[in-house]
C-alpha cells in the first residue's frame, strides 16, 4: 500500500488532500508535528510523543483540538495502513484565517496525519556509522518547541548532504554543540555519556530521552553539559539519537575520525539495549 493520508478526520488520496491557501501553517509555518514509528505494528512511545505534542500545542497556544481525538486518528490512520513497520506523520495547524500576524483563538486547527513504510528512509541510515559536519546553528529560540519552523535545519541538513555527510551537528553563537538538524547528540568522554542539557534551545528529543533512561537503568556514568566544539571534537565516542535513528554512531566530523573511526564499546551497548527495549515494548512514560 502506498502512502496513507488522513485529514481532519477522514481518509482521502493525494490529489484529495488538500487545505486553504490561507492555513496559517502554509502561510506563517503556525503548526506543532510530530513523528512516530511503529514495530511489527505497535506504535512505539506513542504516549510519550502525544505528552510532547500536547507541551507544544500549549506553548503556541494552538487551541480546539484533543490530543486524545489526535491519538485516535494516528491509530486509525495506522491500522489502516496495514504497514508493520511504519513512519507516521502528525502536523496541527493553527487553522484558516486571512493572512494575518495576529491570530484568532476560535480558529479550527487542520489536523494532518500520513503514514508510510519507514524501510526506504532508514537507508540512509548507516548503524555502524555515519558522517557529520559542522554548522553554525541558526535556528530560532524556541526549540524545545516542535513546530514546523525548520528552514534552519533544513538548509544545513541539505549542505551536509551535499558534502556527503548524513547529519549536520550544530553550534551556537557560545561555539558549544546543541543537537542535530533531526537528531540528539550524545558522546563519550573519559568513559562518561553526555548530551546537552534541556532548554529552550534543545528539543527534548523522545529517544533522547529513552536513551538517557537506559544508560542510567544500565548504570553507565551520564552527566549533561555546555561542550564547545574543540572539547567535542575530541570525544571517544559520538552517536545520534531518534526515531528513524535509533542509536546511530557518528564516526567522522568534518572529516576527521571520531575516536578510532568506527562505534565505540558504550555506543554499540546502548545499541543493543535499545532494541531490547523495542522487543520488551518497554516504552511507556516515567
Amino acid at each position: 500500500m502506498g502512502e496513507v493520508i488522513y485529514l481532519n478526520g477522514k481518509f482521502v488520496s493525494e490529489t484529495e488532500a488538500v487545505v486553504s491557501v490561507n492555513d496559517r501553517g502554509f502561510l506563517f509555518g503556525d503548526a506543532v508535528y510530530e513523528s512516530i514509528r511503529s514495530y511489527d505494528g505497535r506504535l512505539w512511545a506513542l504516549d510519550r510523543h502525544l505528552l510532547r505534542l500536547g507541551r507544544s500545542l500549549a506553548a503556541i497556544d494552538i487551541q480546539n483540538v484533543s490530543v486524545e481525538d489526535v491519538r485516535e486518528g494516528v491509530v486509525t490512520g495506522h491500522d489502516a495502513s496495514g504497514l508493520p513497520n511504519a513512519m507516521v506523520y502528525l502536523q496541527i495547524t493553527r487553522g484558516v484565517a486571512p493572512r494575518g500576524h495576529v491570530y484568532r483563538r476560535d480558529l479550527i486547527p487542520n489536523v494532518l496525519i500520513t503514514v508510510r513504510d519507514i524501510t526506504p528512509m532508514l537507508a540512509d541510515v548507516d548503524m555502524d556509522g555515519v558522517a557529520a559536519v559542522t554548522r553554525a546553528d541558526l535556528r530560532w529560540r524556541r526549540c524545545d518547541i516542535k513546530s514546523t519552523n525548520l528552514l534552519a535545519n533544513v538548509l544545513a541538513k541539505t549542505e551536509a548532504h551535499d558534502q556527503g555527510a548524513h547529519e549536520a551537528i550544530l553550534v551556537d553563537a557560545d561555539g558549544c554543540i546543541t543537537e542535530g538538524c533531526s537528531t540528539s547528540v550524545f558522546w563519550v568522554y573519559d568513559d562518561q555519556l553526555f548530551t546537552t542539557p534541556p532548554g529552550p534551545a534543545i528539543l527534548p528529543g523522545i529517544t533522547e530521552g529513552l536513551v538517557i533512561e537506559i544508560a542510567r537503568d544500565e548504570g553507565l556514568a551520564f552527566g549533561e553539559e555546555r561542550v564547545p566544539l574543540e572539547r567535542f571534537r575530541k570525544c571517544r565516542e559520538m552517536f545520534l539519537a531518534g526515531t528513524g535513528h535509533e542509536v546511530c554512531p557518528v564516526t567522522t566530523l568534518d572529516n576527521q575520525p571520531v575516536g578510532d573511526g568506527r562505534a565505540g564499546p558504550i555506543t554499540r551497548h546502548l545499541q543493543r539495549a535499545f532494541s531490547a527495549r523495542v522487543a520488551a515494548r518497554d516504552d511507556a512514560p516515567r
